[in-house]
């Protein structure tokens, strides 16, 4: 008699790690499968349970009417609850994120589960995944996601309904030295918007089952299609990475007083000198 399937075999079929390997580390993304949708978890009444039970400041609702190049607006208080405006998404013109859902134990198991049969091919070439969170995404139709950028390695496991997602490289005018130095050194994550930007990404169409893995810090911008979305995001950390970090706010720390410095190698490499006289500047409170 067969073993039965483990539950990692389950949620990702055997090719979507080879794919993931294949597209990991390097800056190229690309798709694959997953086996995700209709998971008891993931569900937006499912969701909407967990919203109550999570950290009030790692839940966000935000109003359904950003667009590139503008920030997000709250919106106006509708007078309902998470859980009411997650269920009734269709109409509630919102976005909404639950942030950190590791911090729930069945959550936290879930996210594991997803990453084992991927942890090999990024222990190879980057190393130890750092700080793996997770991410779910409950949006009404039509809503945008702001061109930005994020500080992680990402990978959206689309859930139910549709939306579009784009991706541009790592470059200008899009992602240049200037851009790095003021996030690292603000937070901002916001990027500039020119109407022809729109052509020049690369544009995914996410329907339930796809997955996109998005390389660390790739600018991109989101739009959800004519049905409600859910989505989950998983993310992670390297060594690398936060090295990386520290070399941009360094960077970002000399050209204030006047100075300039080489910009630090793009990822896989290390920053590691860069990293440690960041982090000497930091204790001696110099920062």
């Amino acid at each position: 008699m067969a073993e039965p399937a483990s539950n990692a075999a389950k949620l990702l079929p055997p090719e979507a790690a080879e794919r993931f390997a294949a597209l990991y580390p390097a800056g190229q993304d690309g798709g694959f499968r997953h086996n995700l949708s209709g998971h008891p978890l993931l569900t937006p009444e499912a969701l909407a349970q967990a919203a109550l039970r999570m950290d009030p400041a790692t839940v966000q609702i935000r109003a359904g009417n950003a667009r590139n190049g503008e920030g997000f607006d709250l919106g106006e208080d509708t007078g309902k609850s998470i859980s009411e405006i997650i269920c009734g998404i269709a109409e509630a013109g919102r976005w909404v994120m639950l942030a950190k859902l590791e911090q729930l134990p069945e959550y936290d198991a879930l996210l594991r589960e997803i990453m084992a049969p991927l942890e090999p091919a990024i222990r190879r070439a980057t190393g130890e995944p750092l700080r793996l969170r997770g991410y779910a995404f409950v949006q009404s139709p039509g809503v945008v996601t702001p061109f930005h950028l994020d500080p992680e390695y990402n990978i959206m496991f689309h859930i139910a309904g549709a939306k579009d997602f784009a991706v541009y490289p790592m470059e200008e005018p899009w992602l240049s030295a200037a851009v790095n130095e003021y996030y690292h050194s603000s937070g901002d994550n916001l990027l500039a918007w020119q109407g022809d930007y729109r052509a020049m990404g690369t544009i995914y169409r996410l329907e339930p089952g796809d997955a996109l893995y998005v390389p660390y810090k790739r600018p991109h911008w989101v739009e959800v299609c004519a049905e409600p979305a859910v989505s989950l995001s998983l993310t992670w950390c390297t060594k690398a990475s936060y090295e990386q970090e520290a070399a941009w706010r360094l960077n970002a720390w000399f050209k204030a007083k006047g100075l300039a410095l080489p910009e630090p190698a793009p990822l896989p490499s290390r920053s590691r000198l860069r990293a440690l006289a960041w982090s000497a500047l930091d204790r001696l409170r110099l920062t």
